[in-house]
């Protein structure tokens, strides 16, 4: 009897320490919240929808990243689904993640010039929010308010995808100067039917004057790589040099070298 006791007692003291431990958790994560919404003058990038969807949004979607002294504070990704807007901020404190805001904002309806009732896409309510905390990439803390979209699959790896995210922003963000240079058209030196544009993060090649494909691109180390989203196949090109009039790039499989000309 005296043994259950002492256990009995050793329990609830350790649940009392645990509940103690993540209560200063929640504070600690609450004010580094505030600290990142006081800030006033960020950085803002962005994603093209197509870098961080799967398929295209029903009525458009978009995803800005915010940095404040060269680390990002905060990521605001919103998807107009057929009936709602999916907002989720993400919230980052030394280059963790420590919280998720995520709504469902469904549509309100209105009435068209022939009577018939329809969705306004510019008006939206938020029917149900969750907030999710997190210390260590372990979420501590959950809640829930209202009554979640039945068509509508709320997210659960926020995590993983948070992380994603942030690398392909970082990515934009630390190399910013390097795609500011490369933006524009480029025409290929020895045939110049044949030229390549660069528009944020997408590469458009054309040959002989017609369009030709469309790849992604990153840039780690002065090396542009480029790929198709649903291809193995990767590119590597050393960028040689890279002014206001000339690009020069290394194939670094076949060493073959490619310089274009600026083209305004």
């Amino acid at each position: 009897m005296k043994q259950g006791l002492i256990t009995f007692l050793t329990l609830c003291i350790t649940y009392s320490a645990l509940g103690q431990k993540k209560e200063e958790i929640l504070v600690d994560i609450n004010d580094q919240i505030e600290v990142i919404d006081g800030y006033i003058e960020f950085e803002t990038f962005y994603l093209d929808p197509e870098e961080f969807l799967d398929k295209m949004a029903d009525h458009g979607a978009e995803l800005n990243g915010y940095y404040e002294h060269e680390r990002l504070k905060k990521i605001i990704r919103k998807v107009g689904t057929r009936t709602a807007d999916i907002i989720t901020t993400f919230y980052f404190w030394n280059n963790q993640l420590i919280y998720v805001n995520y709504k469902q904002r469904p549509y309100l309806e209105t009435t068209n010039d022939n009577g018939q009732r329809i969705l306004d896409y510019s008006n939206a309510f938020t029917k149900y929010e969750s907030k999710h905390y997190f210390r260590d990439d372990k979420e501590v803390e959950k809640k829930q308010i209202g009554e979640a979209l039945d068509n509508i699959e709320t997210e659960e790896e926020y995590v993983k995808y948070a992380n994603k995210m942030k690398a392909l922003l970082d990515n934009k963000f630390y190399n910013r100067d390097m795609y500011e240079s490369l933006q524009g058209k480029w025409l290929f030196i020895q045939n110049t039917e044949d030229f390549i544009i660069f528009e944020g993060t997408i590469r458009f090649n054309f040959y002989n004057g017609k369009f030709a494909n469309r790849l992604k691109t990153r840039i780690e180390d002065n090396v542009l790589i480029c790929f198709f989203p649903m291809d193995d196949k990767i590119y590597r090109y050393q960028i040689e040099n890279v002014n206001e009039d000339v690009l020069t790039l290394t194939d670094l499989f076949s060493k073959e070298e490619f310089v274009y000309a600026k083209v305004e």
